[in-house]
């Protein structure tokens, strides 16, 4: 399930993502970012995984075509969760992408935020 949360304003997208994840969580997502990169450029995103059950195949596709056809349009991205796999997730996407992507435990979520706000590297 997807929820846009409040710390979305300006450049950024701030999202959760918890239980099931699927095609149609991308399919709310994906027009809210490609609106914000028509609007600013360049954008930063804030990602809380919280509980992901599974993320399907196809789910998966979607992202990873957005992705590639938008990996110059994003200057930060902070991942955050606890699950170890989004850490190795972090380091795989970073060759990918001019933005700088960063993992961040849950327990770090204020600092994420912090981090992906500002204007520093």
């Amino acid at each position: 399930m997807l929820e846009l949360l409040e710390e979305s304003k300006d450049e950024l997208v701030a999202f959760r993502l918890t239980g099931n994840v699927d095609k149609s969580d991308y399919d709310v997502m994906l027009p809210i970012l490609e609106e914000k990169i028509k609007q600013y450029g360049k954008i930063s995103v804030y990602a809380e995984l919280q509980d992901t059950e599974d993320l399907s195949l196809r789910a998966l596709w979607e992202d990873l075509k957005f992705d590639f056809r938008h990996a110059s349009d994003f200057s930060k991205a902070a991942i955050v969760g606890d699950q170890k796999w989004l850490d190795w997730l972090t380091v795989m996407a970073s060759p990918s992408t001019s933005a700088k992507v960063r993992y961040f435990g849950f327990i770090n979520r204020d600092q994420a935020l912090d981090w992906v706000k500002s204007k520093e590297e």
